[in-house]
């Protein structure tokens, strides 16, 4: 840990060689004190301001030796004794490579300044910590910066203009004490390092004589004449300086710096610190200029937020030139502020229209921010909506993807996937072998159980991984506990048939390998019970291993074909499975469940990354679904008696085989009816013509003309055989 020693300026009386006066009188226990002793030995603060606050009657002092450095806080005080007219000085010492003028201006509020003497010579104390101190400076610069807009700019641009034509000499400003230190953060900003000379400064002083002064000495009024011999260039704020090309020169300065900040000064400040009035010349001839201003040469990042910025930027016709130095820039920005770029920057936006290859930048930072881990979910919504390039979106998650494939059981690789496809990823970016093969079975069955509905084709593929990855017992035993995913292949197939077959087909490769055994089979239709559309049962006949594999399965679908016609009885079937009653389907078209809403871009676009909740499942022994209407054969079916039992299927009597007249009740010997066959036969042979009678007379005629034709026939042949 770097630290910075303190010490403590203040009034001391006679010592014991009777000297009395200002000197240390706590420390934190500084080797070079009595160095630091003679060197401040007359630092005294200036007494005009008496009673006002001390953060407006302080003067901060920065000075550089050697070796050493020093910041220092000069405050007219009373001390401990009641003597007026002293002055408490702390002193913060430290090496003069990190006791900047930047840290100094940024002290200047520092809350840990002395404002009292101790009460005791013997008081004592401690080193403070350099990054500490480097923490507080940090705001205190930042508001400093803010305060230049208090000082005017021919102020401001009269004192630059001084600093330009001698920049390695030294200065004492006239000027108020209030501007002081706002007008030295500028002029440290724009003119910036001078060679061989750091910027040193006191912010508040009545005199600017002495021996080791800073370079810049801020005077709250010009001093008296006096026989001393000054070498220091005094300026006086309030008057303008003469008309010339380096006096243009600054006030272009002060206007850029105005407008954009220090850091475009940075960018157009010459590589060497300045010397002389020649490096200032060469300055001055390498910067751009257009229509008398300054061009700041860098594309900021306010332009995605400023069309004012954006205007004047692409009118200099920088922006393609220049966008590269915004690659990495954009995606480190706080999400607020990227938030709100990408909501300016939506396809419907004018400005996206015209200035179409910001906006691609902008979105390509984006993803690289969402899939990168560097956003939060606003940001992914955000970046979202503002609808980026499928294409864009697969190249930066295949640069994302580690090297082994995505292990889904890590929280990491699971968000990376989901936030690539709430991004509307196109699904085809995970049709790759090596993708998911570190993600366990389970993982992978979780992952398209939750978002099926949000991604079907996605969720296809993932199904493809399960089944390349081959069987595993951890796998057929997910898959059942998750009712055998019937919800989910329904949403992932729609109404592709083949899909829902491949579906079903993947899952059992996973679950029990390329040949499924009788075992497998009768564990499968004992599994997938009453709502097992017949997908499922097509995939499961394929992979049968042979005919005893494919029995259960069969008598499943016969059991289920005659169950959907009404030949079995509403009670349990006599198969694998078992029906409470009413039809079984073939592959479920509709539930007894309102289905939940998802997103209309799930559909065409794996799109939506919002969370919609599952349809609950029903039990598997709970209400049957209704049938498909492409088993209703209604030929079959007596339309009358249909309408009369309501429910099931009646034989049409016309089409029974009548080869066994039907036995009237009460004839032949008594017992109990039934309907089940034939009645049993009797010797009453009397009985079998007894029908007749119950002919109409319609009936009677024709066989009546029938047996009179016969007659004559006969009667006929007996006349012309005659000789």
């Amino acid at each position: 840990m770097t630290t910075v020693d303190q010490i403590l300026f203040g009034w001391a009386e006679r010592d014991h060689e009777g000297n009395a006066g200002v000197r240390p009188v706590a420390h934190s226990g500084v080797r070079t004190i009595d160095r630091w002793a003679k060197r401040l030995q007359y630092v005294w603060a200036t007494q005009d301001g008496q009673g006002e606050q001390p953060e407006e009657t302080a003067s901060l002092v920065h000075l550089v030796f050697d070796d050493e450095a020093a910041v220092l806080r000069k405050l007219p005080s009373r001390n401990p004794h009641g003597r007026g007219g002293a002055t408490l000085t702390h002193v913060l010492v430290g090496d003069p490579l990190t006791i900047d003028a930047r840290l100094a201006l940024g002290l200047h509020d520092w809350p840990g300044w002395r404002d009292r003497e101790p009460d005791g010579t013997g008081a004592g104390l401690a080193p403070l910590d350099l990054d500490d101190l480097g923490q507080a400076a940090r705001p205190g610069l930042a508001a400093l910066r803010e305060r230049v807009a208090e000082v005017p700019d021919e102020q401001l641009t009269a004192l630059l203009a001084q600093v330009l034509a001698e920049p390695a000499e030294d200065f004492s400003v006239i000027t108020r004490p209030q501007l002081a230190l706002p007008t030295m953060a500028a002029l440290l900003d724009i003119a910036g390092p001078v060679a061989g000379r750091p910027w040193t400064f006191a912010s508040r002083e009545s005199t600017d004589k002495g021996s080791h002064q800073p370079r810049v000495v801020f005077l709250t009024a010009r001093p008296p004449q006096s026989m001393y011999i000054n070498q220091r260039r005094r300026v006086d704020v309030t008057e303008p300086p003469a008309d010339s090309d380096t006096a243009r020169f600054a006030a272009q300065l002060v206007e850029l710096y105005r407008e954009t900040g220090h850091a475009a000064l940075e960018r157009i400040r010459p590589r060497h610190p300045l010397r002389d009035a020649d490096d200032v010349t060469l300055w001055r001839r390498s910067v751009p200029v257009v229509d008398g201003r300054i061009a700041d040469p860098r594309v900021r990042l306010d332009i995605f937020l400023d069309d004012d910025l954006l205007r004047r930027a692409a009118e200099r016709d920088v922006l393609m030139s220049e966008r590269m130095d915004l690659v990495g820039e954009l995606r480190r920005q706080p999400e607020p502020w990227l938030i709100a770029a990408l909501r300016r920057w939506r396809s419907t936006e004018q400005r996206a229209v015209r200035h179409r290859e910001l906006r691609d930048l902008l979105l390509a930072e984006a993803v690289q921010a969402c899939l990168a881990g560097q956003a939060g979910d606003a940001v992914v919504e955000a970046t979202r909506d503002a609808e980026p390039e499928p294409a864009v979106v697969a190249r930066v998650f295949g640069r994302q993807v580690p090297e082994g494939g995505l292990d889904l059981s890590r929280p990491g690789h699971r968000r990376l996937l989901i936030v690539a496809l709430a991004l509307r990823m196109p699904a085809d970016a995970l049709d790759h072998t090596d993708l998911l093969a570190a993600s366990p079975a389970d993982e992978l069955l979780d992952l398209v159980e939750r978002h099926a509905g949000h991604y079907p084709r996605a969720m296809h593929l993932v199904l493809r991984h399960l089944g390349d990855a081959g069987q595993s017992p951890a796998a057929a035993r997910r898959w059942y506990e998750r009712g055998l995913l019937l919800d989910q292949v329904d949403r992932i197939a729609g109404d592709d048939r083949a899909k829902e077959v491949d579906c079903f087909r993947l899952l059992l490769l996973a679950a029990h390998g390329p040949r499924l055994d009788r075992a497998a089979a009768e564990a499968l239709v004992r599994h997938a019970g009453v709502r097992a559309p017949l997908g499922l049962y097509a995939a499961a006949l394929e992979l049968a291993a042979d005919g005893a594999a494919e029995q259960p399965v069969r008598h499943e679908l016969s059991e289920q074909f005659l169950h959907d016609h009404g030949y079995l009885g509403p009670g349990p079937g006599t198969g694998h499975g078992r029906y409470p009653g009413g039809p079984v389907p073939g592959r479920p078209t509709t539930y007894p469940w309102p289905a939940a809403p998802y997103p209309a871009a799930a559909s065409s676009m794996e799109g939506s990354s919002q969370p919609y909740p599952s349809p609950p499942r029903p039990s598997l022994a709970g209400t049957r679904a209704p049938a498909h209407t492409e088993w209703a054969h209604t030929e079959w079916a007596h339309p009358t008696a249909a309408r009369e039992t309501g429910g099931g299927v009646v034989p049409d009597p016309s089409r029974r085989d009548t080869s066994a007249p039907a036995r009237r009740p009460g004839w032949g010997s008594p017992g109990p009816a039934t309907s089940d066959g034939p009645p049993p036969p009797s010797d009453d042979h009397v009985g079998r013509f007894a029908g007749l009678g119950q002919l109409d007379g319609v009936s009677v005629f024709f066989v009546t003309a029938l047996v009179l034709v016969l007659l004559c026939a006969v009667g006929y042949v007996l006349l012309t055989s005659m000789p």
